[in-house]
């Protein structure tokens, strides 16, 4: 099956599950930018973020033994209430492993939506103990965002937006291990659209940034970052790849620059990211003027689970 079929066999699988996402124009970031800027509100979807279109996908792509045995991953919080609601929708059994430091709204929402959650460590403690339960209750590993399926599903995001803007310019988005970016490269390869693609990462976290200068996908000592949705360890292989492949460039943004992101998208456009959501504007005020043509530029809202005490703090 070529990449086109397989993202529209995928988007006919998962649709009746998830939201097509609102993509607004915002005449405020338009007139602030000179350039016409759309936003694509993915913190509207189920769950309140992207990560459902690709677990509900990853799970449908297992064998039925596979489904059988239950899924588990390990998540700094969005990936966990993604495929805790795909577990829900399928029937599957799930459980996620979340740092000890995980957002506590994250793991309540995860509990919520039926996964049992194990708190362990730090980040990279957190995924070597997703593994090693995985093989000790033979349970099927499904990553947060380096697995092909998950990127098809993840697809289904470009897809919603090169529909409604074919001449779009350039998208930016936040960028953890690289699922979504691998998704939205997937489908900018399949449909054959020639918009530039700018990934965004904390300076604490910049796995992708530091793969790229490497040349191979690349595992962090540590990472700090109030955007702990775009906190993952280690650079995904698969989403290396693509990215490599497919995007213009990764850029690097300070938190402060991802909490003012933040602030302007509540006070001027009426949504309430949380940091890793807001990442892909930090990188769009203030990369706008590398973007080569004259279309649209499409920023990613990407997540809006947002700690309400953290906020406070951030405002």
């Amino acid at each position: 099956m070529d990449m086109l079929a397989d993202i529209r066999t995928a988007r006919a699988a998962i649709g009746p599950h998830i939201h097509h996402t609102p993509l607004w124009r915002s005449s405020t970031l338009s007139r602030m930018l000179g350039r016409d800027v759309h936003i694509k509100a993915e913190l509207l979807q189920k769950t309140g973020s992207y990560k459902p279109r690709g677990m509900i996908w990853a799970l449908m792509s297992l064998s039925d033994a596979q489904r059988a045995a239950g899924a588990i991953t390990f998540s700094a919080g969005n990936a966990a209430q993604g495929l805790a609601y795909a577990g829900a929708v399928l029937g599957v059994t799930t459980v996620v492993v979340m740092a000890a430091t995980a957002n506590p709204t994250k793991v309540q929402a995860t509990k919520d939506y039926g996964a049992e959650v194990i708190l362990h460590g730090t980040p990279q403690e957190a995924a070597q103990h997703c593994l090693d339960v995985a093989a000790a209750r033979g349970l099927t590993y499904v990553s947060s965002y380096d697995d092909e399926a998950l990127m098809t599903g993840h697809a289904s995001l470009g897809c919603e937006i090169f529909e409604a803007l074919p001449d779009a310019a350039a998208i930016f988005l936040g960028i953890g291990g690289g699922g979504m970016a691998g998704g939205l490269a997937k489908a900018a390869m399949a449909l054959d659209r020639p918009a530039e693609l700018f990934g965004v990462e904390p300076t604490g976290a910049p796995a992708m940034v530091r793969s790229l200068q490497a040349g191979h996908a690349v595992r962090l000592q540590a990472v700090k970052t109030v955007a702990d949705g775009l906190a993952a360890p280690s650079a995904g292989e698969r989403c290396f790849h693509y990215v490599k492949q497919r995007f213009s460039d990764v850029v690097l943004v300070e938190d402060d620059a991802i909490l003012a992101a933040m602030k302007l998208l509540m006070q001027r456009c009426k949504l309430t990211p949380e940091p890793a959501g807001a990442a892909a504007l930090a990188g769009l005020l203030a990369h706008a003027g590398r973007v080569k043509g004259d279309g649209p530029i499409v920023c990613i809202v990407s997540g809006g689970n947002v700690d309400l005490k953290l906020l406070k703090e951030w405002l």
